[in-house]
């Protein structure tokens, strides 16, 4: 794991507010969700980089969602796309 740094940082009251916030409910320290958050935006910057390598998009809100819905779907309904299940209505 790498060595923490202690740094000095300014951020707005807003900002400032939510991170507390959310240490709290997480019962973690504010210097842990700034991490967190760093980590994140280093991983979608990443994620952007490679997408663009491979010659494609980033992926929009909406793809997120289709595949949380994908995700969070009963174990026999995974994979299967709108078109798959109106053949199977069809049927």
């Amino acid at each position: 794991m790498a060595l923490a740094e202690k740094i000095s940082i300014s951020l707005t009251a807003e900002d400032l507010a939510w991170a507390k916030q959310r240490a709290k409910r997480d019962a973690k320290s504010l210097s842990a969700v700034l991490s967190e958050a760093l980590h994140r935006h280093r991983q979608a910057e990443a994620r952007a980089r490679l997408l663009s390598e491979l010659g494609t998009r980033d992926i929009t809100e909406a793809d997120r969602d289709h595949v949380r819905d994908e995700w969070r779907a009963p174990p026999g309904a995974r994979g299967k796309s709108s078109r798959q299940s109106k053949r199977a209505k069809k049927r």
